[in-house]
């Protein structure tokens, strides 16, 4: 941790997230059978304590607001939820840093943002090409022929297979190396995670390395930062912790002039709109991302108003999946930007 910042965090009673847990732990049982004490002891126990949330010390009341909303959305799940200014890199939130910056896990179809990034900047496809997915999906009767907004949108597994087929593996590579993948993002917290890109990849596993991203290992923060890149217009920050006041965002590197982030919006609104992110759909709220499913995970990687970002919300569950982790998302973004009826009627509108 630097030492020029410092860091509140704000640990949750522990009897409002785990309390079948605490309650167990604390109250006096009856006596029980020794049988049932041995199958008790076979059962895998969750980490000591709530997750931890993670605020600036000198934190807004908007950096507050989303604390709560992040803490109050994820609820009792195990996961993680990291919140991120698009523009800045300033961090406002990392609700479990232990599960949203510490450990690495498969990006699940979150990945295919690289894929896409990478055929449409090498010239494979546009965002127009069509790709008749035939079957072998998880919608199993395959989806017929397909773009890359549909693809995008209900996470088509064969469109992007064949995308990272055409690209190979070396250029899959260089994209999610551009984007801030397989190194630490350099974030002002402690024991970050560099996560995982394979140094080498066999033809045969590429189209499953595109689809499901097979072998490799990212972080949520990794992730906010992609996310963060491919809406500012190509700016890898390095994410610092800090309270509004007198920040000054830290650049890693901006992407090439040639590199195609555009695109992808209509791909990631559908999702929300129609597709696998349907769970964080509000009529009042427009917000737009990619979900990730696999391994017994679920990932989603957010940007919310969809027409005027002002943040970035990377929501991991586990276990889970993107469906569940898309839900996470809708009940923070509706939090903070949802308008009751009573405030409405206040403001006399």
């Amino acid at each position: 941790m630097r030492q020029a910042t410092r860091l509140l965090v704000l640990t949750c009673s522990l009897g409002l997230l785990l309390s079948p847990l605490a309650g167990g732990a604390t109250r006096p049982r009856r006596a029980r059978t020794s049988s049932v004490r041995r199958a008790r002891r076979t059962v895998p126990r969750r980490p000591p304590g709530p997750p931890a949330l993670v605020v600036p010390v000198a934190a807004s009341a908007r950096d507050v607001a989303v604390s709560e909303a992040a803490r109050h959305s994820l609820g009792d799940q195990q996961g993680a939820v990291v919140a991120m200014d698009p523009y800045t890199g300033r961090l406002l939130t990392v609700l479990n840093p232990y599960l949203g910056l510490s450990t690495a896990y498969e990006p699940c179809s979150v990945f295919k943002i690289v894929v896409a990034i990478g055929g449409l900047t090498e010239h494979v496809i546009t965002p127009d090409t069509v790709y008749n997915c035939a079957g072998g999906c998880w919608f199993w009767p395959g989806h017929g022929p397909i773009n890359l907004r549909r693809a995008l949108a209900v996470s088509c597994n064969p469109y992007f297979e064949w995308v990272g087929e055409q690209l190979g593996y070396d250029r899959i590579q260089k994209y999610a190396h551009l984007l801030g993948l397989g190194s630490p993002t350099g974030v002002n917290l402690p024991d970050e995670a560099a996560g995982r890109i394979p140094l080498s990849v066999p033809m045969s596993r590429v189209g499953h390395l595109s689809s499901h991203a097979k072998g490799v290992d990212t972080t949520a923060i990794q992730l906010a930062v992609l996310m963060s890149a491919v809406i500012n217009g190509g700016i890898v920050f390095e994410p610092q912790l800090a309270g509004p006041a007198g920040f000054v965002p830290k650049e890693r590197w901006r992407l090439p002039p040639q590199v195609v982030v555009g695109g992808l919006t209509e791909g990631f609104l559908a999702a929300v709109n129609e597709g696998s992110a349907a769970n964080a759909f509000d009529p009042d709220v427009i917000v737009a991302g990619k979900t990730g499913t696999c391994a017994g995970v679920g990932w989603f990687a957010s940007y919310a108003p969809a027409d005027k970002p002002e943040i970035v919300t990377v929501v991991f569950v586990r276990p889970g999946t993107g469906h569940v982790a898309s839900a996470v998302a809708g009940r923070l973004y509706q939090s903070l930007y949802k308008v009751s009826p009573a405030t409405t009627a206040t403001a006399g509108y």
